[in-house]
């Protein structure tokens, strides 16, 4: 009896794509292309629904070092990231074990080594960032500024930030910043992930 291949669908978070589809289109070759371009900014340009937004989700796990609240390495996190790429067996919320296949990106073993897992990255979805004035759009990115940096909260935590810095970060966190360092929020956030990790930081922003 034919039984249907599990299809995932409404959602843009690769990780998820990954773990639940059992049909998956392997673009994982984008994170080379991405690489290979010599531009510090790069534009990708595509119709709505084109997988843009999960092409970034992809970036994402690939570049991202993962740590948790207290800013040390989530090893478990990134075993997961990493096996989404290379391939390994992996457990599922449902309690089940799943083995993943090697995507095309594994075969560039000098990019998997320099690349999966090293970089801070911060990621911005603005699809949300909507509103019929000027004061609901930076009410709400005001929002979308705080969750970012909740996710880099183990920032205050580091002895490479500041006293007065981490004051500033805490303004952001509880949307009480100003609207001038609103527009400076991303500078500041990659300067102290820049500082903290001794690294360029990738900027996603969708």
């Amino acid at each position: 009896m034919y039984t249907p291949p599990d299809i995932y669908l409404g959602t843009d978070d690769f990780a998820k794509l990954v773990l639940n589809s059992n049909v998956f289109v392997d673009k994982s070759l984008f994170v080379k292309e991405f690489l290979e371009d010599n531009g510090d900014v790069v534009l990708i340009t595509r119709p709505r629904r084109w997988g843009k937004s999960l092409n970034m989700s992809m970036l994402r796990k690939f570049f991202a070092i993962e740590v948790d609240r207290d800013g040390a390495p989530d090893l478990q996190r990134q075993s997961l990231h990493r096996k989404l790429f290379v391939g390994g067996e992996v457990a599922l919320d449902s309690g089940e074990t799943k083995q993943l296949s090697a995507l095309k990106i594994a075969q560039e073993t000098d990019l998997i080594e320099g690349y999966q897992g090293q970089y801070p990255v911060i990621s911005l979805g603005l699809k949300d960032v909507k509103g019929e004035s000027y004061d609901e759009i930076v009410e709400k990115l005001q929002t979308v500024i705080s969750e970012l940096f909740k996710v880099h909260v183990h920032l205050l935590k580091s002895s490479d930030v500041t006293s007065q810095e981490k004051m500033l970060y805490r303004k952001h966190m509880q949307e009480e910043s100003s609207e001038a360092h609103l527009q400076n929020s991303l500078y500041f956030l990659s300067e102290l992930l820049c500082r903290h990790f001794q690294k360029p930081v990738y900027i996603l922003i969708d």
